[in-house]
């Protein structure tokens, strides 16, 4: 079965908003006719309602057609096409809006002759002081006082004399319906497509963090085999070892690594296997290898998987000496709502002024990080007296809240 085609966010946003508008347009005359009967205690006047939606009815009908089809010539920069069809619009609602006008009094006329005279009541009997025509007599001759004539009406007034002023202001409220209505689409489409840049560049994010997690995989491979490489001549035994100690953390890699995060208490076991592989490497007395990892709420912690073993890594790298003595502190602990890895190493090969190990190392970790965290992070990298080189990198917990509340 085929995939319903997924509607933005946007656009259904957008048709809420005018459900809304016109639901309010509809239903204010008739909430006024409701509120004014029950307030008198008459009946409604639903004559009045539906006179008022009669003069609704156009503005609604120029609102859908150019919501459905004259909008979308815009869209697609038919833009001189969409100008003469709204201009099209204009003057059929302007000829059906003066028709009406016209229409409209005429029934009221209509209507007014089958109403008794105005002085005159219901039952057939002339008011005092008024004839059977409905004239004022004079209140002691009897004689018939006729009323004075209208005025004319001003030219440009009614529908006799130009364009008249309902009709030229219905065409403004027009215009500026159809104006609000393109904001409204512009505005929408601007939001549609800000999402859109905002899932490319999430998904090139996610393309590039994953590339740079795929560099220290084969890093972090080829330095372990050069040092099992090293050792194969002159311990094979401890080589051996070494060589199922590494099958464990290419296991890790391989399976864990390509998840985008991991359990502290995994990634904590891995730093430990590494360590303790490099312990057998380093077995002379003159390496002093030391490692401290957090113990309790590891199962409550996620962190993005293989994140600090770069740190780790560069710090045997260029730390061990078999010539002199040298030494490895990792220390890495929770503190408040962070998660915090303190490396020392002594210094045997100068490291670059700005950080960097070269191809990866380092510059990848920041750069994963900036991706990750964006300024939420900490890494500082530090060398005092040319002898000690410390790392410190500091970042915010991620908590399975979902594990914390169950148990």
């Amino acid at each position: 079965m085929a995939g319903r085609m997924k509607i933005p966010a946007s656009r259904s946003y957008t048709w809420l908003i005018y459900a809304i508008m016109w639901g309010i347009v509809w239903g204010y005359p008739a909430f006024t006719a409701i509120f004014v009967a029950v307030k008198a205690g008459s009946a409604v006047l639903w004559d009045g309602v539906l006179h008022a939606w009669a003069g609704i009815l156009p503005f609604f009908l120029l609102f859908l057609l150019h919501r459905l089809p004259v909008r979308r010539l815009f869209m697609r920069h038919h833009v001189r096409v969409y100008l003469l069809s709204v201009a099209g619009l204009l003057c059929l609602f302007g000829l059906f809006r003066h028709y009406w006008s016209e229409e409209i009094p005429r029934a009221s006329s209509v209507q007014e002759h089958r109403i008794p005279p105005h002085g005159q009541p219901p039952g057939g009997k002339p008011f005092p002081g008024r004839n059977d025509a409905g004239h004022r007599q004079d209140a002691v001759g009897g004689q018939h006082v006729t009323p004075a004539p209208r005025p004319p009406r001003p030219a440009g007034h009614g529908p006799h004399g130009g364009v008249p002023m309902p009709l030229l202001l219905d065409l403004v409220i027009a215009v500026l319906m159809l104006g609000f209505d393109l904001a409204i689409t512009l505005f929408a489409r601007y939001q549609e497509e800000q999402e859109k840049a905002c899932r490319l560049e999430s998904a090139h994010l996610r393309n590039k963090l994953e590339h740079l997690k795929a560099q220290v995989n084969p890093h972090f491979f080829m330095n372990m085999l050069n040092n099992i490489h090293g050792m194969v001549e002159v311990d094979p035994a401890r080589a051996q070892v070494m060589i199922m100690e590494l099958s464990k953390l290419m296991r890790y890699v391989l399976y864990e690594g390509a998840k985008p995060r991991t359990l502290l208490s995994k990634e904590t076991d891995f730093i430990a296997s590494y360590v303790e592989l490099m312990r057998k490497r380093y077995s002379s007395r003159k390496v002093r290898i030391s490692l401290e990892l957090p113990e309790g709420n590891r199962e409550h912690v996620f962190l993005p998987s293989l994140l600090f073993i770069s740190v780790i890594e560069n710090a045997f790298k260029h730390g061990i000496s078999y010539q002199s003595p040298s030494f490895v502190e990792i220390r890495l602990y929770m503190e408040k709502d962070t998660l915090r890895l303190d490396c020392v190493n002594s210094v045997h090969r100068r490291p670059p002024k700005d950080g960097r190990t070269g191809g990866v190392g380092l510059a990848n970790l920041r750069q994963r990080l900036q991706l990750l965290y964006g300024d939420g992070f900490t890494l500082d990298i530090t060398e005092k007296d040319g002898k000690t080189y410390h790392v410190n990198l500091i970042i915010p917990c991620e908590y399975d809240t979902d594990t914390m509340h169950s148990r």
